[in-house]
């Protein structure tokens, strides 16, 4: 699924262990002009995310786990699943709000500025360096006091990012903020869209864009969820992937049937072959 979140081109922020106490299950919706839908069901909880999607027809279930630097790749038809485990940082695709510029990225030095107001908004204007090679490269970003998010980052190269607020508006039932983001290139040409930042969940379920493309999270429900949804799938031949820079080999094992965690969907029969992409997409979610 594509990112939810407003762009920070100069530094990735991932998701840690006790980054968002809350968990929810959504659909990931992305809807293009002429084309029919392409739908993922998601849960998330606290650094771990679990989506339910069609592979050519086959359900499919991916696991990331950013605590324990896991990826999970499961095919049900063929009750096989791809394990990849490497220290390097997983970036599970949700993002949250932050409280300094420089929050889970040990590579950034970032230098508070002090206050400043844009558009009404208290925000902390930061300066923050990035080595490339022997160079440094300078950018700066300002942060909204109250939603902690960046509404204005000025990049090292010339790139200009800022977030203008609409106001307050429902979406689904949801309490949102709605914002223009304008980014401006290095080159003169402007591109715009619009964002609903979620006020309970402190990320973007929602953008759109001139062209007609939309990407939103729909049916959000907050809840609770059982650990075993974000552990490899009962009954499933597990095969370790060896990842450059590691010792471990490739190796295979089975993990014996558990109860089925709670909150979860019963079974569902795989699409079959020839089925069109429509028919796909108003499929249950794959099986667990």
């Amino acid at each position: 699924m594509q990112r939810y979140v407003f762009a920070l081109l100069f530094a990735t922020i991932l998701i840690t262990g006790n980054a968002h106490a809350l968990q929810f299950s959504a659909n990931a919706v992305m809807s293009t002009p002429g084309r029919a839908d392409v739908s993922t069901f998601l849960y998330y909880s606290n650094g771990r995310i679990r989506k339910e999607f069609f592979y050519y027809g086959e359900p499919v279930v991916q696991i990331l786990d950013a605590n324990k630097h896991q990826s999970l790749m499961c095919f049900t038809e063929q009750k096989l699943c791809y394990q990849n485990t490497s220290m390097e940082e997983i970036n599970i695709g949700i993002e949250n709000a932050m409280t300094t510029a420089c929050k889970n990225n040990k590579s950034l030095k970032c230098e508070n500025l002090g206050e400043v107001e844009l558009g009404k908004r208290k925000a902390t204007k930061w300066k923050v360096v990035a080595k490339q090679g022997k160079k440094n490269q300078v950018s700066y970003l300002w942060m909204d006091k109250e939603l902690n998010i960046p509404i204005r980052q000025k990049l090292f190269n010339g790139t200009l990012i800022e977030l203008q607020w609409l106001g307050r508006e429902k979406l689904n039932n949801r309490d949102t903020d709605k914002w223009l983001q304008k980014i401006e290139l290095p080159t003169g040409a402007e591109q715009k869209s619009y964002q609903w930042f979620d006020r309970e969940l402190k990320i973007s379920i929602r953008e759109s864009f001139p062209d007609g493309n939309t990407q939103e999270l729909k049916n959000i429900v907050v809840r609770k969820f059982n650990d075993q949804l974000f552990a490899p799938p009962a009954g499933y031949q597990i095969t370790i992937v060896k990842t450059a820079g590691t010792k471990a080999a490739s190796k295979k094992k089975i993990i014996k049937p558990k109860t089925r965690p709670a909150n979860t969907k019963p079974p569902v029969k795989p699409a079959k072959a020839g089925k069109t992409q429509a028919a796909e997409k108003a499929a249950k979610p794959a099986v667990k």
